[in-house]
């Protein structure tokens, strides 16, 4: 046989076969549950292994062949192909006469004499191309079931034999016209018009097909009267046949599909897609496609309509498009809606003349009850959340979450001039601020939150979508930094700062790479006489437009950038070589110098084991450092931090609160914590003159510490009337504070206080 037509028909019998292959694998499953209990075990085993083993490598041989990954020749490939596929006839086969040797119920005999019939009828379908290889099947299928039915020898079962002998031939007879059509189309293309006058005059068969069709089918006339429809189109579409049998198209109640079919007459090929209205009632979703009907002269003599439900499949893709446009825990509309809505919005022709608003709102404190609570009373608290700014802003403005904890309200065209949609916006933005109000009820839990509002004005005009977003973002950050509870406007002033910030921050970035930032080093000293203890080492950042930048500027930035723990170990490596080299200079009058930690560090891999590499490095010994961590740091993080402080103590560095007296519960925490400095805030020391109650509460935490055992350091005295009133209180006291002596840089530092140098 010619190459090319030898491989157009193996192409064919995989084509074919490849969706029979998939349903005769699932059959043999089926098959194999069915007969459990009722063969040999160990036969259908057997049976089972080769089966669906054949079947499977069968269905890969397809798939390699028709992605043109095959290895082998033509030749090669038809010789498994035909191997293969009397292998399973032979499997088959064999199995109906174990379960005809081995099964005495008739109805079950019956059945899996059909379920065989079954496959070879779809067999025939399917490698027909082949006809030579469909009556070696075939007959490798039936034969066995045959030959028992004779050897059993009774009439019934001559007649049986009979009657799957007749089906063969029938099968065999099928099968010899398709292969037969099929090769005469491969060898000569002139038989397509021999083949259509055939298609003509088998009108009955194609009838039967016709009437049999899985979807709705109907024809009608060059008048627009249908003349005829299958049982699908029927059931889904009709009602009394009597009554659309001849049926004018055009008195249909829903004419929408119609004029499609009126065009599919003199324009070709047609289709309709939307939703229609049966004669029997409903709303379905409906896909017709109508094309002419050709006789063989030419002549167009109507239409035929192919009809389709397609209800179902509508609403898996209305599902589908919610779900990717909408948030999977609040229903609300997605950043993909947000942003569609936003390019709608501003194509529309009244956005030409008139300002919209834009709300971005972002929870505070969210991750701590994220964090505190578990992310399920998260989860339920933004459910609720976004269940009152929906009744806030009901249905006539979009609501949006982004993700996480941020939302967005669009509410478009609310006025024609600047200071009407600013009123609007300042009316709006405080009913907001009412929805967290009272508290949000989760798990037996009364939560208080509140919310930080950046607000855009939009300009008629303004197309720019991501510069609209980034505007929003930038006013929602300038709300958060203000403090909770607030609200910020968009400006471009806050672009700039934004900008700024930006730019100090990658200027961060290189300073801490380049070992750019200095230490300060600001006097602990008696507050009895002035004498020299210790040291508080301060970071300062020399910055080339900005000059010196304090920690209180930059220290945000590298929290926001994830750089504040290489600056916390950059501290520790410039203490550690400073106390070096005054060690090496012969000075180094102090007991120890202070360093700030956060106790967020404290908590990273491998804390300990690389702080005390720092200091062997440079030869520092555990009593010349200590430790600072502010109280909130330390209560935050209170369970994990306690062990490593604990440990730390254990291995002699001794730690310090700092800024005692801001967080809260702040009394309770002292007993359980290693410490061995308390260092009380500024904040209790500066109007300490004018307001008795902080000298009382400076009193009672002096008291605390010192019957804890804590050495007390009295941060921020300025003047020498602060000093005499402290002093007066307790004389043992330390302090720090620009009456002394304001920071010096290690140098100024030595000159002061090298009295031997």
């Amino acid at each position: 046989m010619d190459q090319t037509i030898l491989r157009q028909m193996l192409h064919n019998l995989y084509d074919y076969t490849k969706t029979s292959l998939t349903t005769l694998l699932l059959l043999s499953l089926i098959f194999v549950v069915f007969l459990i209990g009722k063969v040999p075990s160990i036969l259908l085993f057997i049976w089972s292994v080769l089966s669906i083993s054949v079947t499977a490598s069968r269905i890969y041989d397809a798939k390699r062949f028709l992605e043109g990954r095959s290895p082998l020749t033509i030749e090669d490939e038809y010789r498994r192909f035909t191997y293969k596929a009397y292998l399973t006839a032979f499997l088959w086969g064999a199995m109906g006469l174990v379960v005809f040797s081995y099964i005495e119920d008739s109805e079950l005999r019956m059945m899996v004499f059909i379920f065989i019939l079954g496959i070879g009828g779809g067999a025939t379908t399917s490698i027909s191309s082949d006809p030579k290889l469909t009556k070696i099947y075939l007959f490798m299928l039936m034969a066995p079931i045959v030959g028992y039915f004779i050897y059993l020898g009774d009439k019934d079962h001559f007649i049986m034999a009979f009657l799957i002998s007749a089906y063969y031939a029938l099968l065999l007879n099928v099968s010899r016209r398709i292969g037969e059509t099929l090769l005469n189309n491969i060898e000569q293309q002139e038989r397509y018009r021999v083949t259509q006058e055939k298609l003509y005059d088998k009108q009955d068969e194609l009838d039967s097909l016709f009437k049999n069709a899985p979807v709705g089918v109907f024809y009608y006339n060059n008048d627009m009267r249908i003349v005829d429809f299958n049982d699908a189109f029927l059931k889904l579409y009709g009602s009394d046949p009597d009554i659309l049998r001849g049926l004018d198209l055009y008195k249909l109640p829903d004419q929408r599909p119609v004029k499609m079919m009126e065009d599919a007459l003199t324009k070709g090929p047609q289709i309709y897609r939307g939703p229609y209205n049966p004669i029997n009632g409903g709303s379905v979703w409906t896909e017709a496609k109508a094309s002419p009907v050709i006789n063989s002269k030419g002549e167009t003599i109507g239409g035929v309509v192919i009809i389709e439900n397609k209800t179902e499949e509508k609403e898996a893709l209305d599902e589908l498009y919610f779900m990717a446009r909408h948030d999977a825990l609040t229903s609300l509309s997605n950043r993909r809606y947000f942003t569609e809505f936003m390019h709608s919005m501003v194509s529309k022709e009244e956005h030409q003349d008139h300002y919209s608003v834009l709300f971005y709102l972002d929870l505070n404190q969210f991750k701590n009850i994220n964090d505190t609570l578990g992310h399920s009373v998260g989860d339920q608290l933004l459910i609720e959340v976004a269940g009152r700014l929906r009744n806030l802003v009901g249905d006539e403005y979009n609501l949006s979450r982004l993700g996480g904890d941020e939302f967005v309200i669009i509410m478009p065209y609310v006025a024609t001039t600047e200071e009407e949609a600013k009123e609007w916006a300042d009316r709006c933005s405080q009913n907001l601020k009412k929805v967290f109000h009272s508290a949000f009820l989760i798990e037996d839990m009364h939560l208080y939150i509140k919310s930080s509002i950046g607000i855009v004005i939009i300009e008629p005009g303004v197309e720019n979508i991501d510069e609209i977003i980034r505007h929003a973002d930038i006013s929602m950050y300038s709300a958060k930094h203000k403090g909770k509870d607030t609200i910020a406007y968009y400006n471009a002033k806050l672009d700039e700062e934004r900008r700024e910030l930006f730019r100090l921050q990658h200027d961060l970035q290189h300073a801490i790479e380049n070992e750019q930032l200095t230490l300060y080093y600001q006097p602990i000293v008696s507050i009895k006489d002035d004498q020299l203890i210790a040291a508080e080492a301060l970071l300062r950042w020399p910055h080339d437009k900005h000059g010196i930048v304090l920690p209180g500027q930059f220290i945000p930035l590298a929290i926001e950038s994830g750089l504040i723990d290489d600056i916390g170990w950059l501290v520790i490596e410039l203490v550690c070589r400073q106390i070096a080299e005054w060690k090496e200079d012969a000075f180094h009058p102090l007991d120890y110098i202070s360093i700030n930690v956060n106790a967020v560090q404290l908590q990273r891999t491998n804390f300990i084991k690389r702080f005390f590499a720092i200091l062997d490095k440079y030869g520092v010994v555990s009593r010349e450092i200590k430790l600072e961590i502010t109280e909130n740091s330390l209560i935050e993080n209170f369970e994990q931090t306690i062990e490593i402080i604990g440990e730390l103590k254990r291995r002699g560095i001794r730690c310090a609160i700092d800024d005692f007296g801001t967080g809260y519960s702040s009394l309770s925490y002292l007993k359980k914590f290693s410490f061995s400095v308390l260092k009380i805030d500024r904040e209790f020391i500066k109007d300490i003159l004018e307001r008795p109650d902080d000298i009382v509460l400076v009193k009672s935490i002096i008291l605390i510490g010192k019957q804890l055992g804590y050495h007390i350091v009295v941060e921020g005295i300025e003047t020498e009337a602060q000093k005499k009133l402290l002093m007066e209180i307790d004389e043992d006291l330390r302090y720090q504070g620009f009456l002394f002596s304001r920071p010096l840089s290690a140098s100024d530092f030595k000159d002061r206080f090298c009295t031997n140098c």
